[in-house]
Formats: C-alpha cells, sequence, structure tokens
C-alpha cells in the first residue's frame, strides 16, 4: 500500500504561549515554524498594539521582548473568539499601565473568565488560589505573567486540573525560556521572584491537534497516513491520539529520531472507552470515527466541550444524528453506537474542530457537506489543502 505523507504547520498553543514569553524576554527571540492561524493573528496584532516589535518573515517572527515593562496604553484590543488570546492577554494587561478594554466575539462572552478575572485582584499578595476544573488556560495565563511579578507567585490549584497537559506544555515552554516553575504534584505551583525570561530561538513543534485528522482518515478510509516533523514525545496531550487508533484496530508506527508518526487503517475498527480528559481538542474526531466502528465508543473527560466554540457535545449528538449515527451525551460524556453513516448536510456552529473532524467522514462519504468549511482558519488555515492532496 502506498504511503502518503504530510506535514502539519505549527501548534497554535504552543505558537501563543512563545509569543507571551518573548514579549516578556529582556532581549530578542526568534520563533520558527510558528502557526498561522486567526488566533495566532489575534496575539500578534494585540502584542503590536500594546508596544510589542513583532516582525514576520515567511513562518519566523522575530520578537523584540520589554522585560515587562510596558508604556501606558488606553483603548481596545480586538481578540473575537480567540480562548488563548482572551485568557492570555488578561494577566497580560494587568502589567500595562492604562485603561484597556478586550472586544469579544459573543460566543467568547458565554466562555468563563470570571474565575481569571477574581485571582488577578489577588495577585499582588504573591499567592492566588484559583479552581482548576473550568479551564487549564486559566492556570497557563498566571504562570506566564508570574516572573515578572515582584513577589513571584505562588499558584494553589483547587478541585480537579483539567486539561493537564496544557500547563505541562506551558511549564516546559518557560523552562525553555529560563523560569524554572516548581510543580508540587498539580495541587501548588511555584514560580519564585528575581527571574527573568531569557530571549531564545524556538522552533514550534508541529500541532497534535492538526495531526489526528489525518490520522482519524487513515483509520477510517484504511489508508497509510504518514505526519512528518511530529515529535512521539511531545508534552502535547493530543499526540497520544494515535496510541487510540491503535487500540481501535489501527497498526500505528512511530519515529521519535526522525519525528514522524504513522497511522494505517486495518479496515475493521472496534469501540473503545477512554478517557479524553488530557486531549479534550480530539474527542469530536473520534467520535466521528466511532461512528464507523463496530460496537459503542464512550468518551468521558469532556466537562470543558460545553464551554469551547460552541457547546461541542450538543452539536455533535445533533451532526451524528444527520449521519443516521445514535449518541447520548452527558455533561461530560457522549457514546456513540456505530453504525453505517449517510451522507448528510453538515452545520459547523462556527466551530472549526466540528469542521475538520467532519472532514474525517467526508473522506469515507464524499458527497457528505461541511457548510462554512471557512472557519478552519482559526487554528489551521492550511487545512483544506492538505485534505486534498489525501
Amino acid at each position: 500500500m502506498k504511503t502518503i505523507e504530510i506535514s502539519i504547520p505549527g501548534s497554535k498553543s504552543l505558537t501563543n504561549r512563545a509569543l507571551i514569553m518573548a514579549s516578556l524576554a529582556n532581549g530578542v527571540s526568534v520563533i520558527k515554524n510558528c502557526s498561522k492561524s486567526d488566533d495566532c493573528v489575534v496575539m500578534i496584532q494585540a502584542l503590536r498594539k500594546l508596544g510589542i516589535v513583532i516582525t514576520e518573515k515567511r513562518n519566523e517572527l522575530t520578537v523584540i521582548g520589554n522585560n515587562g515593562k510596558f508604556r501606558a496604553f488606553n483603548g481596545r484590543l480586538e481578540v473575537g473568539s480567540s480562548g488563548t488570546a482572551t485568557r492570555f492577554l488578561t494577566s497580560l494587561i494587568t502589567l500595562v499601565p492604562g485603561q484597556i478594554t478586550m472586544i469579544r466575539s459573543n460566543r467568547m462572552k458565554l466562555r468563563p473568565i470570571e474565575e481569571l478575572n477574581d485571582a488577578l485582584t489577588r495577585i499582588s499578595a504573591g499567592k492566588i488560589s484559583i479552581r482548576g476544573d473550568i479551564s487549564s488556560q486559566f492556570i497557563s495565563s498566571l504562570l506566564m505573567i508570574a516572573p515578572v511579578l515582584k513577589k513571584g507567585l505562588v499558584i494553589k490549584i483547587t478541585g480537579k486540573l483539567v486539561s493537564r497537559s496544557y500547563v505541562d506544555m506551558t511549564i516546559d515552554l518557560m523552562h525553555k525560556f529560563g523560569i524554572k516553575v516548581v510543580n508540587k504534584k498539580y495541587r501548588q505551583l511555584v514560580i519564585k521572584k528575581g527571574q527573568e525570561f531569557r530571549p531564545i530561538t524556538y522552533s514550534v513543534e508541529a500541532d497534535a491537534s492538526g495531526a489526528s485528522y489525518f490520522w482519524a482518515i487513515a483509520a477510517v478510509t484504511g489508508q497509510k497516513i504518514k505526519v512528518n516533523n511530529i515529535n512521539p514525545r511531545s508534552l502535547q496531550g493530543d499526540i497520544k491520539f494515535a496510541d487510540i487508533l491503535k487500540e481501535m484496530g489501527c497498526k500505528v508506527t512511530k519515529n521519535p529520531k526522525k519525528l514522524w508518526i504513522m497511522v494505517e487503517g486495518s479496515g475493521k475498527l472496534n469501540g473503545v472507552k477512554v478517557n479524553m480528559n488530557l486531549m479534550p481538542d480530539t474527542a469530536q474526531t473520534l467520535a466521528v470515527i466511532a461512528a464507523f466502528a463496530v460496537g459503542k465508543t464512550a468518551i468521558v473527560g469532556l466537562s470543558t466541550l460545553k464551554v469551547k466554540e460552541t457547546d461541542r457535545l450538543l452539536a455533535l449528538k445533533k451532526e451524528l444524528s444527520k449521519m443516521k449515527i445514535k449518541s447520548e451525551i452527558t455533561k461530560d460524556s457522549i457514546e456513540i453506537e456505530g453504525g453505517d453513516p449517510q451522507k448528510a448536510t453538515i452545520e459547523t456552529h462556527d466551530d472549526h474542530r466540528m469542521a475538520m473532524a467532519f472532514a474525517v467522514a467526508k473522506s469515507r462519504i464524499p458527497k457528505l457537506i461541511i457548510k462554512n468549511p471557512e472557519v478552519v482558519s482559526k487554528s489551521f488555515p492550511e487545512f483544506w489543502e492538505k485534505f486534498k492532496k489525501i
């Protein structure tokens, strides 16, 4: 069988984290293989408004950091529907003298932010407590401004920490920028005072979430698809998506030295039960694959999906039913009964991940129609171009 090879652009999540850290560094940083997603464009434009000099050349950004010393700014920052930009900038602007208004989309206004705002009102004490069960982006946001604070910061996390892998990504990248974070079993995160982000040259890892769609296509079509420039040992939670496909019956090969992961569909997929708390962004993809599997697939650990770009669990149930696939949802889970998916017209609900997840079904059902496919630009502008190659 012919092997189809594909490369994936840099991670949106890591690009936006790197942009914040480079802005707070004392000097010039270079970010290579950066994401060109809408969310990253929003972040770049906002940082420029705040006085950070960012120049762009192909897939490379040069950022002149200000060591956390911002000039006064009074005005508006347009963040649209970007979760990472909204949450990360909410903390960052507390370092900026002046009065700033963040302009959010209607959907973004419905997504939680109060817990982060409340924590920021207490941050001058050098020690705060925050719930971990709402959004890991709150924790990452606080971590990234901590080194600039006079007293440093101790973050006490109460309750269960959701999407922990994203906090791991933040801590790891902070280490690359020269910051030490003491992690006390995710109950307490300590950033001691007197630390400074150092400027670095950093190459952004390929986006594991983006790779998941192409591994999924291999699973449902029986093809052999190899994703290059992807690190099998990455801290991105979604890197483990390929392991779920192996459990469903696919053949999975990984090469940590040459940085690739290959998935080969077996022609028969079995239902699975899996907790996706560490990789919620690929839950929709698995739900679509499950429609083609034998038996039931139960996906749990999805409490954050209700407050994403749309209520993703409700949207999944609605669109799967159009394909004659039965599913049941709770506040943090979905169970899908595999069957014989039919062609349908799929609404994307203004959600990039809905569009890309149902593209997996379209690879098996060419007559499936996906409305508003351009929403993929939020995280993966090149998606449809690469989809066509396959």
